[in-house]
């Protein structure tokens, strides 16, 4: 066999690695609400759910996130806050809302150069959605009513 062929097989079975790779990983984003999305909420919480203006929030918070696979840094995620719910929005996804009879409490996030959190739910729906405030953002959170 010459090295050319060996080389061929070796790139070959690399590709095939990389491939499988994607698919699995897509496929299991997918269980969890697709890459870059969350699984809707249940129905008792999913009527609870309103389209807020941006002024009804009490608090709006700019960062990065990371929702199920995909990852934006400072500025291109906001978390807009009021008492009875939560939307993320992510600047290439669509908003993700929660309601603050879903979260059961705050989980703490660390990453290798900053703190984060995210929301713990009985469902696990947030499990993969985490967001990287600057300041005192537990604080301000817990002001209004989010631990």
């Amino acid at each position: 066999m010459s090295h050319h062929t060996e080389t061929a097989i070796v790139l070959l079975a690399i590709c095939a690695l990389l491939v499988t790779t994607v698919f699995v990983g897509s496929r299991g984003r997918e269980k969890s609400g697709g890459l870059g999305q969350v699984p809707p909420a249940a129905p008792e919480y999913a009527r609870r759910i309103t389209a807020l203006r941006d002024e009804d929030y009490d608090l709006v918070l700019r960062s990065g996130a990371w929702v199920n696979g995909v990852s934006v840094t400072w500025p291109f995620a906001s978390l807009l806050v009021s008492r009875n719910q939560i939307e993320l929005r992510v600047q290439v996804l669509m908003p993700i809302r929660i309601t603050r009879a879903e979260v059961t409490g705050l989980r703490r996030v660390r990453g290798p150069f900053s703190r984060g959190f995210g929301f713990r739910t009985a469902s696990g729906r947030w499990d993969e959605v985490s967001f990287w405030p600057v300041g005192k953002a537990a604080k301000q959170l817990a002001e209004l009513g989010w631990q």
